[in-house]
């Protein structure tokens, strides 16, 4: 299955290739690059970058906004449309 069968507006699957503080530089399932922004609280936090470090090595999906081009907070969950 792919990540994108999970169908949410504005967010894209992408895979981590290098980080070039304070921006992470990645690509989507497609092989589309883009450029991830960090905010403020992100860059100066040691335990994000030590996240980041570790998801990269690993090779692992996160989901990106396209809208901002930043790591989504709340992973794959989608609003529950009741």
């Amino acid at each position: 299955m792919s990540f994108m069968e999970l169908n949410q507006k504005h967010v894209v699957a992408a895979q981590l290739e290098t980080i070039k503080y304070p921006k992470i530089i990645a690509h989507t399932e497609n092989g589309s690059s883009l450029t991830i922004e960090t905010n403020e609280k992100q860059r100066d936090d040691p335990a994000f970058w030590q996240a980041i470090s570790a998801i990269l090595k690993a090779h692992l999906w996160v989901p990106v906004s396209t809208r901002l081009h930043q790591l989504t907070d709340s992973d794959w969950l989608m609003p529950d449309p009741a």
